[in-house]
């Protein structure tokens, strides 16, 4: 089984100016620092076909429900992976990215799609959570879906307060 998440959010900055923080280390280990993550690293670099890869390391410790205390530790090393396509015609920054718990048999998939919006710029999330554990799986993506969905968006405040700034 699988569960999507889909979550949109409005930045208040350009597309221009959004995709550079999210591509900046020193942007990145505060954001992370801000949503309790430790043990923060941060490898940002440009691609030769002109988008850039980052991949962040973290130490990430989240309450548990009972049931999945069972099967999960309540702190993990995430790896995030992202990789940024070269800005499209039509103003977009597309961003195929891929987490994984270390040791805990799941991933997420997804993509990140920054859109100009009036001023400002269009945020949408979308993610394929799977989680392979017998009988647990479902109730595990759910509860990945509903974290992540609010890590998101106190990510997506975080940038707009680090947008206002400047």
């Amino acid at each position: 089984m699988t569960t999507t998440m889909r979550v949109t959010h409005h930045l208040a900055g350009d597309v221009d100016s959004v995709h550079a923080l999210m591509t900046d280390a020193d942007f990145l280990q505060r954001k992370f620092a801000s949503t309790g993550a430790g043990d923060i690293h941060v490898e940002c670099e440009d691609t030769a076909d002109g988008g850039s890869r980052v991949v962040v390391r973290r130490k990430v410790t989240v309450e548990l429900p009972g049931f999945a205390a069972k099967f999960i530790q309540p702190t993990n090393t995430v790896v995030q992976t992202e990789e940024w396509a070269p800005p499209s015609g039509d103003g977009r920054r597309v961003c195929t990215y891929r987490v994984e718990v270390q040791g805990v048999p799941s991933r997420i998939d997804g993509t990140v799609t920054l859109s100009p919006d009036g001023g400002g710029t269009r945020q949408d999330v979308e993610a394929q959570v799977k989680v392979s554990i017998p009988l647990a799986g479902g109730k595990l993506e759910k509860l990945a879906v509903d974290s992540g969905t609010d890590l998101l968006r106190d990510e997506a405040d975080f940038t707009n307060r680090e947008l206002a700034a400047r």
